[in-house]
């Protein structure tokens, strides 16, 4: 179980591991966005450059709150609670930060506890 923190306005924040092709590990804050149903990770296209992950799909459209929208999709690894998951990563231009998708609700449980300050996921 990972612990999350709650942002300025009450967003849902938690450290993902990035892992490159190389084995370096970075971390992000990544936003959990109730908005982003169908993926795991959007990223700007910008900070996977130095990841050198694998390129599936060229040209992969979604429908945003912006419209439809072009992303390209990377085969990415991360890590998370000590697990490594290899996931479809979306990329994009206007990607202010890392934003982690409700699949992993699938495979996790999500606890939110304004009140009492407490976010897990795991």
């Amino acid at each position: 179980m990972i612990s999350g923190r709650f942002g300025d306005i009450g967003e849902l924040f938690f450290e993902v591991d990035l892992i490159a092709t190389d084995g370096d590990i970075f971390q992000v804050d990544a936003l959990l966005d109730t908005g982003f149903t169908t993926g795991w990770l959007a990223m700007n296209i910008q900070d996977i450059d130095g990841l050198n992950w694998s390129i599936i799909d060229f040209e992969r459209t979604m429908k945003t709150a912006k419209g439809e929208v072009t992303f390209v999709l990377y085969e990415g690894k991360v890590l998370l609670d000590g697990i490594e998951y290899t996931i479809p990563v979306h990329a994009g231009q206007e990607i202010p930060e890392p934003l982690l998708g409700l699949q992993w609700l699938r495979n996790m449980r999500l606890v939110v506890d304004a009140a009492e300050e407490i976010l897990t996921l795991g």
